[in-house]
């Protein structure tokens, strides 16, 4: 086998090292992707467990509103006061899917 033809063989490089150490393309290239890449906005520390609260305060809601379709069925109540008291979680539900918009004016 011959020396020259051998993937390990080293040669003399006559391609020199381009000594143009002009960085300014790849700062400007990095600041405009800087511009579009930003952190996620977070809550201050108080607010930290805000929306885990409000998700679960959503949840149980749900879970009233269902238990209430359940007492429907019971002739012994009356479905106006249901359908009230349904609609009031409703309002309170629709509140509460809002407050993000909210919150995030108070992002970091």
């Amino acid at each position: 086998m011959n020396a020259g033809d051998s993937p390990y063989s080293t040669k003399f490089n006559d391609k020199p090292i381009n000594r143009h150490m002009d960085t300014s393309d790849q700062q400007a290239k990095y600041k405009d992707e800087e511009k579009t890449q930003k952190a996620d906005p977070i809550l201050p520390h108080e607010l930290e467990h805000l929306t885990d609260k409000l998700g679960d305060t959503f949840i149980s809601l749900t879970e009233v509103r269902r238990m209430l379709d359940n007492v429907k069925n019971n002739a012994s109540v009356e479905d106006e006061d249901i359908k009230e008291m349904q609609d009031k979680i409703d309002q309170i539900n629709n509140l509460i899917l809002d407050l993000p918009e909210q919150l995030a004016k108070l992002s970091l």
